[in-house]
């Protein structure tokens, strides 16, 4: 259907949500004038909806609207907004203090959490993001082999850094993905001198391993992509460790996601596998700004120097700061002690929203699927089989940009790159009304006529 044809349902739901944010709409007036960007936009408007609080599955906006909250804070909140554990813990940390720089005793606690739950961790380094982590683990790597390279996968995200900015050129073939970046800023040797690009879920990626074996430090992966959500991948990942074992190239699977999220102890933990290090963010900080780094305690000596290891340098003001420590402790632990119900829970309402979904849009006609990996979970605008991110069209993307805003017309926020996420705060009535949300959605394309 063509973007020119008359969409009355759109514009009335664009008219309705308009009027009833005007709150939002001034703060994002006043905000233009000093901030040259905000965070990712929600939906086609003209202003972005500003959240006042938050609360179990729900967000309230600050014109007093509330929406049932599928960004999950962009994935970190695995037990919801505001879990009573994590706030207490906050409260009382507070109450000695925030931040001092130095040592504080918290580091250690949430240290021991994350080396029990990752099976290839023998210890941990903290940072303040996942782009943090994945860059050091690059940096760690490439001390502990004397090699430069590090590759990635196609469809993969691993932070904004330049390194992670690199992507495959979309019109390089698909088994032999040629690299380039993503934006403007990233000097073109990075992805020429110091990147990989491999195929996803391609036996071929194996090959270019062995080819670049001399060379490539470290192969990282997300045990599953966030833009191609799916858990067929474990034999795919269990070969490319053996791969990278005998070719003596390092693999780093990228949990940042994953990692509390699909199991307790991430992908390892769903795969059975244990690669040479993992990076971590997002749910490990129980919703503070987190990431880390863990391995084996042969590549991480790097990080001091520790038996010779050849010595990296890395530091942050605000790495290990007791909020986040805090918070993080409370959440893993929490996660840890409910993870015979939790997880298993968080399986099967995401795959009974699968199903709904996908039988829905197959018995209408309406391109378009739901894909998840437990509580994670991607709507894709095409129909037919995705095997990866190069499957993934755009035919539909005016219609997929007017569904999003009637699905927040319908009391369900998603956000702008719309990466959705269930949480244990998510009642199955919940999920009974967020597929409501969607039909009605999808419908109201349909009446318009661009679905």
């Amino acid at each position: 259907m063509t973007e020119n044809r008359p969409t009355v349902r759109f514009d009335k739901a664009r008219k309705e949500l308009i009027a009833r944010t005007p709150t939002s709409a001034q703060t994002s007036a006043r905000a233009a004038k000093s901030l040259a960007m905000e965070v990712v936009q929600t939906v086609v408007m003209p202003h972005p909806i500003y959240i006042e609080c938050a609360d179990g599955g729900r967000l309230t906006d600050v014109d007093g609207n509330v929406y049932l909250d599928l960004t999950g804070g962009f994935g970190p909140n695995v037990l919801g907004n505001r879990p009573e554990p994590v706030q207490r813990a906050l409260a009382e940390q507070i109450e000695r203090g925030w931040h001092w720089g130095i040592h504080n005793p918290l580091q250690a606690d949430l240290a021991e959490l994350l080396c029990e739950a990752s099976p290839c961790a023998d210890t941990v380094a903290f940072c303040n993001s996942g782009t943090e982590a994945t860059m050091f683990a690059m940096r760690l790597a490439r001390a502990h082999t004397g090699k430069d390279k590090v590759a990635l996968f196609d469809g993969s995200y691993h932070g904004v850094h330049d390194y992670a900015l690199t992507k495959a050129e979309g019109h390089s073939p698909r088994s032999e993905p040629t690299g380039n970046t993503l934006g403007a800023g990233v000097p073109a040797l990075v992805p020429r001198d110091t990147m990989l690009v491999l195929p996803y879920r391609d036996p071929n990626a194996f090959e270019i391993i062995r080819r670049h074996r001399d060379e490539l430090a470290l192969v990282m992966i997300e045990p599953v992509q966030s833009s191609n959500p799916r858990l067929d991948t474990g034999d795919f990942l269990g070969e490319l460790i053996e791969v990278c074992r005998e070719n003596k190239v390092l693999v780093l699977f990228d949990e940042v996601i994953t990692g509390f999220r699909i199991e307790y102890g991430g992908g390892q933990e769903y795969y059975g596998l244990t690669p040479d290090l993992a990076t971590y963010g997002k749910a490990t900080g129980g919703g503070m700004p987190i990431g880390a780094v863990a391995g084996r305690a042969d590549i991480m000596n790097s990080f001091t120097g520790k038996d010779s290891a050849p010595f990296i340098f890395c530091g942050g003001t605000f790495s290990g700061n007791p909020l986040t420590m805090a918070a993080g402790t409370a959440a893993v632990r929490c996660m840890r002690d409910q993870r015979a119900t939790l997880y298993p829970y968080l399986h099967e309402q995401g795959l009974r929203f699968q199903n709904a979904i996908n039988t829905f849009c197959a018995n209408e006609g309406i391109p378009a699927q739901a894909m998840t990996a437990g509580s994670l979970f991607h709507l894709v605008f095409q129909a037919g089989e995705i095997g990866g991110s190069r499957d993934i069209g755009n035919e539909h993307r005016h219609a997929e940009r007017q569904f999003y805003l009637h699905l927040m017309a319908n009391g369900v926020i998603i956000p702008g790159i719309h990466i959705a996420f269930f949480s244990a705060a998510h009642t199955p009535e919940d999920i009974d009304q967020v597929f409501e949300a969607v039909k009605a959605s999808f419908l109201a394309l349909r009446e318009d006529g661009v679905l």
